[in-house]
């Protein structure tokens, strides 16, 4: 495996004692036991059923046995990388080490940073999108926070993945559901890399099953990706009181199961499969009946997540750079920060959401930058303080001595790159901020975002012609109902 860019890890705080996890895990082994997972592929049922696991193909009920997930558990890699386009960019996933990334699943929304009005997006908007990411210092992987809505259905996802591909270098992580759209992922994976494509993977592939505990027909993509060694990057997420128990105990024992059920069919299709875990819970907002992406609770869904995972000794995805509010304000700044530095004082391996607005039904430009800016802090809160000879500067202090300033010491020019420098957030005097315009923090983030997307889009003819024909080729077999 080739040198990873950052080994910067979070997991200074744990919430929940290593008892407390074992009885959510024990908890979990007997959903999965007693009342199983309903299955609405043949596929799926049938493989769990030639491997010994109790099936009921009348209801689709699939119940499967300890044994056969801690065999999963014990086949399944503690460490996970995604290469990108140019792997010096590459992520490792696992250890606690931690990665921001742009987005999540397509948006329904956008917030047009132009105009300020929300509306549908379309393929140019991820474009767009992706660019503002690729060009974002602080977001180490791409997902998405706007969608392709203005090509057929049908190839949805598979000019998201043109738009993605084509626009970053960076590690990819996004939907592809069912065997049709991963199949054209993996050409598009090939087009890049090749033969190594199960060895220096460019992208993961999100995958979610309906909860509660479900099998879809869509989830049959997991074989596609197991098979070739594509990392599984699932992200459960039942609600309180909805579709799981309304306490956080028993919502992360049903979002647990389903990871664990989609954990134990990858490593039965391909022993070693390459498998991200994520296992949320949502608040459901009974007073609005929408998911509180800015709620204490939807925060505590990493402190859960990432003891699982500790547990299990896998890698993590969680959630960071999102808020319920409809515009990037006080309240968006206040929720993002909040799941931001949980996630990473958790330990989660990729924090996502960055730019979600509206508990995820609105994509932000301009809270992107500011999510990168807030990313950056937490960034270095979790860095830590050194403590040493040198950084105790005891003969500096000697030095100086009472009275005295340290603004000119050698000491103090060599070490001032550690100190935090905010590109967007306002540290000078008022009288000068007056001066220069009076500009708040989303002014500032329209210009950064203008600023990145004035730069060169990134080239690559060949690949670009490749992306294409698997697109043009997708768009074919789609209108002549290939969708196999």
């Amino acid at each position: 495996m080739r040198k990873m860019p950052s080994d910067l890890k979070g997991g200074q705080l744990s919430f929940l004692t290593r008892e407390a996890t074992k009885k959510i895990h024990n908890s979990s082994l007997r959903i999965l036991k007693e009342i199983g997972l309903r299955s609405s592929s043949k596929s799926i049922a049938r493989l769990f059923c030639d491997v010994g696991a109790e099936v009921d193909f009348d209801s689709g009920i699939i119940k499967i046995p300890e044994s056969m997930v801690n065999e999963a558990l014990g086949k399944a890699p503690d460490s996970v990388a995604i290469y990108g386009r140019d792997p010096k960019k590459a992520i490792s996933l696992g250890g606690k080490r931690i990665y921001f990334g742009l987005g999540g699943t397509p948006t329904p929304y956008i917030l047009d940073h132009r105009t300020d009005e929300w509306r549908r997006p379309t393929k140019k908007d991820m474009i767009e999108a992706t660019r503002l990411g690729d060009g974002l210092p602080e977001m180490d992987f791409i997902m998405s926070i706007a969608g392709a809505f203005d090509v057929p259905y049908e190839v949805e996802y598979i000019h998201e993945w043109d738009a993605l591909l084509r626009s970053t270098t960076k590690p990819v992580v996004y939907s592809a559901p069912g065997r049709f759209n991963t199949r054209k992922v993996l050409e598009m994976g090939r087009a890049i890399r090749g033969e190594r494509l199960d060895r220096e993977p460019p992208f993961g592939v999100y995958v979610e099953l309906p909860t509660p505990l479900m099998f879809d027909v869509s989830n049959e993509n997991v074989f596609e990706l197991a098979e070739n060694h594509i990392p599984i990057v699932i992200g459960q997420m039942p609600q309180l009181g909805a579709t799981a128990p309304i306490t956080i105990a028993g919502a992360a024992s049903v979002s647990n199961a389903e990871n664990l059920a989609v954990l134990t069919l990858s490593e039965l299709i391909s022993p070693g499969a390459p498998f991200v875990y994520g296992a949320f819970v949502g608040q459901l907002d009974m007073r609005t009946a929408r998911l509180a992406y800015g709620s204490p609770e939807f925060a505590m869904g990493n402190i859960v997540n990432a003891s699982l995972a500790e547990l299990y000794n896998l890698p993590t995805f969680g959630f960071g750079g999102c808020s319920d509010s409809k515009v990037p304000d006080a309240q968006a700044g206040a929720e993002v920060m909040m799941n931001s530095l949980t996630a990473a004082t958790c330990g989660i391996n990729l924090i996502h959401d960055c730019g979600y607005l509206a508990s995820g039904s609105i994509g932000s430009m301009e809270e992107a930058v500011i999510a990168n800016e807030i990313s950056s802090m937490v960034k270095r809160i979790v860095r830590g303080i050194d403590v040493d000879d040198e950084n105790l500067a005891f003969e500096v202090i000697r030095y100086i001595g009472p009275g005295g300033h340290f603004l000119a010491h050698p000491h103090s020019l060599k070490h001032v790159s550690t100190l935090h420098l905010s590109d967007v957030f306002s540290r000078e005097s008022e009288v000068k901020w007056a001066k220069l315009g009076r500009k708040e923090v989303r002014a500032k983030a329209k210009e950064r975002v203008a600023q990145i997307l004035s730069q060169p889009q990134i080239e690559d003819r060949d690949l670009n012609d490749k992306l294409e024909e698997i697109v043009r080729d997708a768009g074919r077999e789609a209108l002549e109902g290939k969708r196999g």
